[in-house]
């Protein structure tokens, strides 16, 4: 197999290619500058969708990127970060995105994605109640759509998941659906019809609740093995 890394439609020679790619990005942008090149945009989408924690990173969407400053262990860095559609503003590791994911987890991520129908309709159905939006775990009123996530109840998503697998052969009797190539950001299963009875499971048993954004992202995620 040949050595290298593709990116978009791009096959770099070694990862220190991209990552100098990327080092350019920054020199060229600097400290607080917007990304605005069409293709420097364009080479960052695809890359950030190499992410283990793409979706999490995205959140509402990608308006842009930005050259960001931040000190990690009272060391003061220069990294990059998006700029999402409703303004949020998150750091990313280019490192991170470099990182090969095992088989185990490019599985969860495809159930995940197999299920985000069902979330998408658990949020709708929270905001269209007519019932005041209350996180289900701190108690805390939720004061708007944006800071409104929808997570599982005990059991976990991982904990449906894992004996999802479990009952089905094993994490290695899941395989993904190879790249197409196209620029599909999301990883899914090769067998439609195991993703299909993963979704009747993950229906039948899934208690999806409304909680604050904050919660979801740090409270929760602390006590998640993923």
């Amino acid at each position: 197999m040949p050595r290298g890394i593709t990116i978009g439609a791009t096959r770099y020679p070694t990862k220190e290619a991209v990552r100098d790619v990327c080092r350019g990005i920054v020199q060229r942008y600097g400290i607080g500058g917007d990304v605005t090149g069409s293709d420097d945009d364009g080479f960052l989408r695809h890359l950030l969708e190499r992410h283990p924690e793409y979706d999490l990173k995205r959140g509402a969407g990608v308006a842009h990127f930005r050259v960001i400053a931040h000190t990690d262990y009272g060391r003061r860095s220069v990294g990059l970060a998006l700029v999402r559609l409703d303004g949020e503003v998150a750091d990313f590791s280019w490192n991170a995105c470099l990182t090969p994911l095992s088989h185990r987890t490019q599985v969860l991520a495809a159930l995940r994605h197999a299920i985000a129908d069902q979330v998408a309709s658990a949020r709708d159905a929270a905001l269209n109640s007519m019932q005041p939006l209350v996180c289900s775990v701190t108690g805390a009123p939720i004061p708007s759509a944006v800071e409104l996530h929808i997570d599982h109840a005990p059991p976990t998503f991982l904990d449906l998941a894992e004996k999802f697998i479990a009952g089905n052969g094993g994490v290695d009797a899941f395989r993904i659906l190879p790249d197409s190539g196209a620029g599909v950001s999301y990883t899914e299963l090769e067998d439609k019809v195991l993703e299909g009875r993963w979704q009747d499971h993950h229906q039948e048993r899934a208690v999806l609740r409304p909680v604050l954004k904050r919660v979801n992202l740090s409270d929760l995620r602390r006590k998640r093995v993923t």
